[in-house]
């Protein structure tokens, strides 16, 4: 009875995730599934608040990781830097792809895929229009480099800080592992996307219609101090790395920094707190108290027992079987509880690093096949809707079933390379 009890509230979760009916919002979602863990048992209410606490330097960084968005969003960095990439391409089309792609790109690797989704997609969006350019291939590269490109830093997506706290692994070390599979799966998706949308990209457009990237500025004392935090966080990050400090403190500290600079100035007001994705925290605490409610039944046991019994395997062999599971896992259940369930299950398994790395790299890059497969690619397909378009989800199953095999093998091939240096 525990069994079908746990294994029921666990797929009602995900249909009330995915489904979203009436309008439902994810964390009621996962707040439902938690509640009904611990009152049927499934759960205990200490192991939910052992799971919480353990889960609590992820939830502080995500919280340092949105007000700094924010921040950086009402100085004009983002409409800006977008602006700035616009005119760099200089009239020309696929330049301006190009351009597009390594803005995203840069978004998420410092700022999360959640910045790319939420605050990045609308910008884009907003001045393809102006330019009367069709936006689906433009969305679609958002929708992707979102995922793709969240490989780079633990500060990228919130599947690396679930792995990083779990597996303790470093800043720099994460960094140096991840940065050739990052370029590798990048240059890939640009010159897939290139390929596929090459007779929907002009090859001229009129960049007089748009303004000069300082006009869109309100106050650029406020924007040369929120560029000047966002360096100094970047460089903080490695510095940290090997002075021994947390990178949510140096993600807090530049946030609240430039928060107060901003109050100073009186460029933002204290409604700013109202913009900040509060949903976002009981979303994950009660994914992590549905997920303890699974791992209760031991059935990460058995997939840890299957998993050593590969090992025999060439190591490449293992690397590729380890990560189109997790990608297969994440675009059916959707990739935040999909790494919740492999880090159980690679943590049971005694798994090496290589393969733990394998692992989020399937479930980073993997969920670019069916629109529920990221929280990031749901995020720039609703941002997308508001704004009058849309990426139908069979148009984005199509795409992403030739890329995303192409993505993951590539980006595999890299991480095994970089297995001999480190």
């Amino acid at each position: 009875m525990t069994v079908l009890l746990t294994i029921g509230i666990f797929i009602l979760t995900l249909l009330l995730i995915l489904l979203r009916p009436g309008g439902l919002h994810e964390a009621w979602a996962t707040v439902i599934g938690a509640a009904l863990m611990l009152l049927t048992g499934c759960a205990t209410f200490a192991q939910a608040v052992a799971v919480t606490a353990r889960g609590a330097d992820v939830l502080i960084f995500l919280f340092a990781l949105m007000l700094l968005s924010l921040l950086l969003d009402r100085s004009g960095f983002f409409e800006w830097a977008a602006i700035r990439a616009a005119r760099w391409a200089k009239g020309n089309g696929r330049n301006l792809y190009r351009n597009v792609f390594v803005l995203g790109a840069l978004t998420t690797a410092l700022l999360s895929l959640d910045t790319t989704a939420i605050i990045l997609t609308p910008i884009v969006l907003s001045f393809v229009r102006r330019l009367k350019l069709r936006p689906l291939p433009f969305l679609m590269a958002c929708a992707f480099v979102a995922n793709t490109g969240s490989l780079l830093l633990p500060v990228s997506n919130l599947t690396n800080l679930l792995f990083q706290g779990s597996f303790h692994f470093s800043f720099a070390a994460f960094a140096l592992r991840m940065l050739v599979p990052q370029v590798v799966v990048l240059v890939l998706n640009y010159v897939f996307f290139k390929y596929r949308y090459k007779k929907e990209l002009p090859l001229h457009f009129d960049i007089e219609t748009l303004p000069q990237p300082m006009e869109v500025v309100p106050d650029r004392g406020y924007f040369n101090m929120a560029v000047g935090v966002m360096a100094g966080v970047t460089i903080g990050y490695f510095a940290g790395a090997l002075l021994g400090v947390q990178p949510y403190v140096i993600a807090l500290s530049g946030a609240l920094v430039l928060l107060g600079y901003g109050l100073l100035k009186k460029q933002i007001g204290f409604s700013l707190v109202k913009s900040i994705s509060w949903s976002l925290f009981p979303f994950v605490a009660g994914l992590f108290v549905v997920i303890q409610g699974v791992e209760n039944l031991g059935l990460a046991g058995y997939a840890a027992r299957a998993m050593v019994s590969v090992q025999q395997a060439p190591v490449f062999v293992q690397l590729l079987a380890t990560c189109f599971g997790t990608a297969l896992g994440a675009n059916i259940i959707n990739n935040i509880p999909m790494a919740l369930l492999s880090i159980s299950v690679l943590t049971k398994a005694h798994a090496p690093d290589l393969i733990r790395f394998a692992a989020l790299i399937g479930c980073n890059v993997g969920p670019n096949l069916t629109v529920a497969g990221s929280l990031a690619t749901m995020l720039v397909i609703s941002t997308a809707r508001k704004k009058g378009e849309d990426i139908g989800a069979m148009d984005f199953f199509k795409t992403g079933l030739w890329a995303m095999p192409l993505l993951l093998i590539g980006t595999v091939v890299a991480l095994y390379a970089v297995s001999f240096l480190f």
